[in-house]
């Protein structure tokens, strides 16, 4: 009985031994690729602290990855690729093909204004996707004997005064026929400094520039285990890789109380920018055409969808945003032509063709495209005549 007990205690020493060896060579095999991983990452990875991205602490504006400061519209996109299928030609335009400063003889030059839900970023789409080039491939279907290019003169961020300094100040150059201008969402984000305008686009020096932010701009949502992590940039690679930032505006809402009403003042600015755009298309010979622009948030908006829509980035409610909208598309009928407006709006309140408040799907640019290739068609033979 004895000598069995010895022998089995004797079997079960080594392959304790073994188990623990292996234990040891399988970690340590672990740390070692993990380091060469680390050691790769930091060599070829920029370093990116998750409490700036993630807002609990002030970081470089986000912006410098994509935009270049601009003289006269505070900034312009960045040349190169964007995001996946994504682009920014040599002039830094976004989703716009490669266009000479010179137009070529018999064409048709289309240029597009506007914010992100233009732009296909934000829920960022392929060039091909967003609406403005779709709309000149409907419009080449439909007129195959008619040279047409374009530019995508929008970015994430603009209003109708980076737009307008934009278009003065470049894209007159370039010599465009026709100018179809989509604001709205983004006007609203003034009207808040509406009585003090000389701060627009200022930080608290009174400088304008990507270096710093006035407060933390959170890109990705926080998570319990960012504390652990952060001094990893191989964990901080991946755990930002399986994030969602690609898709768009994720940030998690800021927990605040939403007034409801806005500052009216902000209404006085978007009238003397569709003026300013009126009169100088007028002068210069352009056509305009501005479209009342299509969002999710309309008056009896589902519950459910309302969680779609970030009111807290103007700091006014749902009922709020409502109005204002109503009120920029009073002043569109009141200072542009009828036949110069391009309504949209039997598309809002659709959540079949938006991300969340104003950033159109591809089913969404599909049916925005339709519509403004559909209504351009006649006035782009007027434009080509010179009839009107």
């Amino acid at each position: 009985m004895q000598s069995t007990q010895s022998h089995t205690s004797a079997e079960k020493l080594p392959r304790q031994k073994r188990i623990l060896f292996t234990l040891i060579v399988s970690f340590g095999t672990f740390f070692i690729c993990f380091g060469i991983m680390e050691v790769m990452a930091r060599l070829t990875q920029p370093r990116v602290d998750l409490y700036a991205v993630t807002g609990r602490v002030p970081g470089p504006n986000p912006m410098a990855s994509w935009a270049l400061i601009d003289a006269f519209s505070a900034y312009r996109g960045k040349p190169g690729n964007y995001s996946e299928g994504k682009t920014v030609n040599r002039h830094g335009f976004i989703s716009t093909p490669a266009i000479t400063l010179e137009k070529p003889p018999g064409t048709r030059r289309l240029v597009f204004l506007g914010e992100s839900s233009t732009a296909g970023t934000g829920w960022n789409l392929p060039d091909n996707l967003t609406w403005p080039w779709r709309t000149v491939e409907w419009l080449r279907r439909g007129q195959p004997e008619t040279q047409l290019d374009f530019i995508n003169g929008a970015l994430g961020g603009y209003t109708s005064l980076e737009s307008f300094g934009l278009f003065w100040s470049r894209l007159i150059h370039f010599k465009p026929d026709i100018v179809i201008l989509n604001h709205g969402w983004n006007e609203m984000y003034y009207f808040g400094q509406a009585d003090d305008m000389t701060a627009w686009r200022t930080l608290p020096d009174g400088s304008w520039g990507f270096a710093k932010t006035r407060r933390p701009v959170p890109l990705y949502k926080p998570k319990r285990y960012d504390p652990l992590i952060r001094w990893s940039r191989l964990l901080t690679v991946v755990r930002l890789s399986m994030s969602d930032i690609n898709r768009g505006e994720i940030a998690p809402p800021v927990q605040q109380a939403l007034a409801n009403t806005f500052n009216q003042g902000g209404l006085d600015i978007w009238r003397t920018q569709l003026k300013l755009f009126r009169e100088t298309c007028r002068a210069l010979g352009i056509h305009l055409f501005v479209i009342k622009q299509p969002t999710l948030i309309i008056a009896d908006l589902p519950a459910a969808l309302k969680q779609r829509c970030r009111y807290d980035f103007h700091g006014f409610n749902h009922d709020a945003h409502v109005a204002a909208y109503a009120a920029i598309y009073q002043i569109i009928d009141e200072e542009i032509p009828a036949d110069a407006i391009i309504d949209l709006t039997s598309l809002s309140g659709n959540p079949d063709y938006f991300f969340d408040h104003v950033h159109p799907n591809p089913a969404g640019t599909r049916a925005i495209a339709s519509r403004v290739a559909a209504f351009l068609e006649s006035r782009l033979i007027r434009s080509i005549t010179g009839d009107g």
